[in-house]
């Protein structure tokens, strides 16, 4: 069994994200008992509906019956766990949200996803993170067991799961995952890596071979939508943040002067 410190050295060292996550998981089901692992990067926090729309997740150790209704319902749009992990600072226990339910305090729209998390989660906690401005979650899930008996090992052993978790986040790279997940093209990522070395429009089409001023736009527009930003410095800021603008021919230097500023003082 990994000793916490040999498990960060583990995670630090692992070559690509779903490697870190599988460390993870795998620690802290064999360790703590927590067959499900969501872990949810946020590009987005700023509104309920940016924080629902705007994120890419990795998930395991659930059952797929239980993936399937939470796709089929959207039960996405009212994630109670998720929408506190966004906002939140502090672990919040999966059986906070089971009183909640059973003292009737939730609107219909959240009870209805806290109670079909109960159909398949005995108990639980959310763990809200943050590195480099970039806020996500892990939701960690007992699908057996008593809540009081878990609610008391967190307690004890929350200060490793906490570090561990924040280890993970910290030395994750989701760039490759955003690109998949939100659906961004070549030639999305293309173009918003031009718009960060400070090319104007022209320059742009010139580089990419195309004729339509708007499509410079389109192209910056499905990149906004993605990362719920409302302008290009904010997406050319949030990229950054979220490692989309890193590749080989791009470096600090070819960035504009006045965005590299606004970049490197984030």
């Amino acid at each position: 069994m990994h000793a916490p410190f040999d498990l960060m050295v583990d995670i630090t060292e692992a070559p690509s994200l779903d490697a870190k996550y599988e460390i993870f998981s795998s620690f802290i089901e064999a360790e703590y008992g927590y067959v499900g692992v969501n872990y949810v990067l946020f590009t987005d926090t700023r509104s309920l509906q940016g924080i629902h729309s705007n994120h890419v997740s990795k998930r395991s150790g659930l059952p797929g019956e239980w993936r399937e209704i939470y796709q089929r319902n959207n039960y996405a749009r009212d994630d109670l766990g998720m929408r506190m992990g966004a906002l939140a600072h502090q672990p919040i226990l999966q059986s906070s949200f089971y009183r909640l339910l059973h003292e009737e305090k939730l609107p219909q729209n959240l009870a209805r996803v806290v109670g079909g998390v109960r159909d398949f989660v005995s108990s639980g906690v959310v763990i809200p993170l943050e590195a480099n401005g970039v806020r996500a979650v892990v939701g960690l899930y007992d699908t057996s067991g008593k809540i009081a008996n878990h609610d008391a090992r967190f307690e004890r052993d929350r200060t490793i799961i906490q570090t561990l978790a924040n280890h993970l986040h910290m030395c994750s790279d989701w760039s490759d995952d955003i690109v998949v997940q939100m659906g961004l093209s070549d030639m999305n990522l293309q173009v918003l890596r031009l718009k960060a070395q400070g090319l104007r429009v022209k320059e742009i089409l010139y580089e990419i071979k195309r004729d339509n001023p708007k499509t410079v736009d389109n192209h910056m527009q499905r990149i906004r939508k993605a990362l719920g930003t409302r302008n290009d410095m904010e997406t050319i800021q949030r990229a950054a943040k979220l490692g989309l603008l890193q590749e080989d021919s791009l470096h600090a230097h070819q960035i504009g002067p006045q965005l590299y500023d606004a970049l490197r003082l984030r």
